[in-house]
């Protein structure tokens, strides 16, 4: 086939064909419509439950849908989406977990996505269905066209046999896509591809207390505990008040804030007291935590801590805990004079490891920290945590994958 697709199908039309279009992803559709649209009324089909996490599929869809309504305005490209059920996804690759991307799992995510447009295109009364997939380098068309003319014959709908990354189409998309300054992501959309990109970052940079420690719940009572022993009523927000600062901060604003018969300094003096307490014989590893980090390691990627706890507490809880040598460094807020709503101190562990922000993968819990390593351009898994839980909706917004243990990033290799 020397088109982009088969024209001959469409030669003995009275009027323009519709066409159901399947879609990725906003960008695989650009070069897409930019053809298809001279020859086809065209209806654009999202439906993708492959792609993970939730937070990730509605930013595509999102994308998708303003690009039908600014390009070719005149060809008044419709879109359409079917709801997301990644357990649709899950379960139809059930079995085939650890395939290699490109492989049996893939030909089975393309079945499914594809026999929603079959059945969609029939039901609505198309004359024609394909997806954009093909306008990939990296998926096969011949397998696409295999699969979406078997399921037109099932379903008596027309498949449009194509490959649209012929005639430089995908360089056309990547041109389309920068004019329309276009979000496009660096992973095929399922958690299986985004494991394994993940497992072939070439860094790490972990948070510590609340993603490789379960210290949170000390942390989330400290300062109204320390209100409290200076018998003032600490506020119902004290938590919100001083979650971004370093205990040395938060102890200067606890004692103006709250009028408390102590200096700051008499007051960080106690703080630090009872944080060593709790890296010296409290603080333990989370579940999943040793496992994860004794595969990165074997792997050979590099890791680092970016905390902004004392440095001299960290360095006493990672050694009792053995994993202080699997990390090149340590490096803490307070050193910096910085807190995380700032990416100084992820930016400053690339510079000390010698690598990228985009071969690198970040670590955190909570949702404030993950947004300032998400908007610096960072790949971020968010950790669960339970004193994190209530701000969901922001934690799916700022991270590539969320997860409840590290040990379901291992690749075996992999989820």
């Amino acid at each position: 086939m020397k088109e982009l697709f088969d024209k001959s199908l469409i030669k003995d039309f009275e009027k323009r064909p519709t066409l159901l279009l399947h879609s990725c992803c906003a960008p695989c559709s650009t070069s897409v419509l930019e053809n298809v649209c001279k020859d086809f009324d065209v209806t654009v089909l999202y439906y993708n439950p492959n792609i993970f996490p939730e937070s990730e599929f509605l930013k595509r869809q999102k994308e998708q849908e303003r690009f039908c309504k600014e390009f070719m305005p005149e060809k008044n490209i419709k879109f359409v989406t079917l709801p997301y059920d990644e357990r649709e996804f899950s379960q139809c690759v059930k079995g085939l977990e650890n395939e290699p991307e490109g492989g049996k799992r893939c030909t089975e995510c393309f079945m499914l996505r594809l026999e929603a447009g079959a059945k969609y295109a029939k039901e609505k009364g198309f004359d024609f269905f394909t997806t954009t997939l093909s306008v990939s380098p990296l998926k096969d068309a011949k397998r696409l066209n295999a699969i979406g003319t078997a399921l037109g014959e099932k379903y008596g709908i027309a498949y449009l046999v194509s490959d649209f990354k012929k005639k430089d189409g995908y360089k056309r998309s990547c041109e389309i896509s920068k004019e329309y300054n276009m979000y496009r992501q660096d992973f095929c959309g399922c958690k299986y591809s985004l494991a394994q990109r993940i497992s072939d970052s070439d860094g790490f940079i972990f948070d510590l207390d609340g993603t490789l420690l379960d210290s949170m719940g000390f942390y989330e009572n400290f300062s109204a505990n320390i209100v409290s022993h200076f018998g003032k009523i600490p506020n119902p927000s004290i938590r919100e008040e001083v979650r971004s600062m370093t205990v040395e901060i938060a102890c200067s604003y606890l004692c103006k804030a709250y009028d408390l018969p102590t200096s700051p300094d008499l007051l960080f003096a106690y703080a630090t007291e009872k944080v060593k307490e709790l890296y010296e014989e409290k603080a333990n590893l989370k579940d999943g935590v040793m496992e994860f980090l004794e595969w990165a390691k074997k792997k050979g990627i590099r890791m680092c801590i970016a905390t902004a706890s004392q440095k001299e507490e960290v360095i006493l809880s990672l050694k009792r805990l053995k994993i202080y040598d699997m990390f090149e460094f340590v490096l803490t807020c307070p050193e910096l004079g910085t807190t995380k709503r700032e990416p100084l101190i992820y930016d400053e562990c690339c510079k000390r490891m010698g690598l990228s922000k985009k071969s690198v993968t970040v670590f955190e819990d909570a949702h404030h920290t993950m947004k300032t390593a998400f908007e610096s351009g960072y790949r971020v898994v968010g950790v669960k945590e339970e004193t994190e839980l209530r701000f969901m909706d922001e934690i799916l917004k700022n991270c590539h994958i969320y997860v409840e243990s590290l040990s379901h990033l291992i690749h075996r290799e992999n989820l």
